[in-house]
């Protein structure tokens, strides 16, 4: 009986672990696509505009990117431009993608 109950336990945590290492790959995939995108805002910074202020640093960018990777969308700047508005799509679906792949994976 016991032997039973240190193999059900090891399978739980194999799982478990294997589980989260799903969760850390994730969690760095997002990060990760937040910078990226970032330097891509970051390069077309001219299709971007907003009505607060007239230049833009990396940090308002970074800004940018992470309220579209978080599905927030509540930001100052927007785009104008057929590139910035393009980035964001793809962000976008990017960022849907991800969560349901996640969904998928964690419901197996």
């Amino acid at each position: 009986m016991y032997k039973k109950y240190l193999y059900c336990l090891s399978n739980f945590n194999n799982f478990i672990l294997y589980k989260m290492k799903i969760v850390i790959r994730t969690v760095f995939f997002h990060i990760i696509c937040i910078f990226i995108f970032a330097l891509f805002y970051y390069y077309f910074r001219d299709d971007f505009k907003t009505q607060i202020k007239e230049e833009f640093t990396i940090l308002d960018y970074i800004f940018l990117s992470t309220t579209i990777q978080a599905s927030v969308g509540f930001t100052d700047i927007y785009p104008i431009g057929f590139y910035g508005k393009l980035i964001m799509t793809i962000q976008q679906l990017v960022m849907i993608m991800t969560h349901v792949f996640t969904i998928y994976i964690f419901t197996i």
